[in-house]
């Protein structure tokens, strides 16, 4: 009788002990989830505001001999895209606008583009920032998924992988600056 009452004690020690592991992992989980949508938000405004200086950069160029080179940004208002396609999008246009640019740097002389320049170099690094806090926090996540115990709660909570935001480290663009 008494071994049933050790057995059964210890056997209610061990399930409290899990159940406590567990709910300390839902609320990393938990935690780990709202920075993520704090950095989404962060991405949200910051990839606005790209998207805003390039479309204002764009009509400076428009002056250029290579209109049909420039991205065609209105059109990404019109299309519905989440935060990494606007992000791959806005980097395809970026990169297209800095070759642009530094091809005809030269004919390109202007205080206010300099200006919208040094803007959208700040925003970069904004941006950048902000993609490795979100990476951080998918990372963080996508490693409880993968590990006992925290993987059982992937399974009840029906919890996915986050994708990524693959970035390369690039110098800022240094145009108009010597003026």
């Amino acid at each position: 009788m008494i071994l049933y009452i050790i057995i059964g004690a210890i056997l209610f020690l061990f399930l409290f002990i899990f159940a406590m592991i567990l709910i300390s992992y839902k609320n990393k989980y938990s935690f780990l989830y709202i920075k993520l949508k704090e950095a989404d938000n962060n991405l949200d405004i910051l990839l606005q505001k790209k998207e805003e200086l390039l479309l204002k950069i764009i009509p400076f160029l428009e002056e250029l001999d290579r209109k049909e080179d420039l991205p065609d940004l209105i059109k990404l208002k019109s299309k519905k895209l989440d935060h990494y396609q606007l992000y791959k999008e806005l980097e395809k246009s970026y990169k297209e606008l800095v070759d642009i640019m530094e091809t005809y740097e030269s004919k390109l002389n202007n205080k206010e583009l300099s200006n919208y320049i040094d803007k959208l170099n700040d925003n970069e690094n904004d941006l950048r920032a902000a993609l490795r806090y979100y990476n951080d926090s998918a990372t963080e996540i996508n490693h409880l998924i993968h590990h006992f115990p925290s993987n059982i709660l992937k399974v009840i909570n029906h919890y996915e992988n986050i994708e990524l935001y693959n970035f390369k480290k690039q110098e800022r663009f240094e145009l108009l600056n010597e003026q």
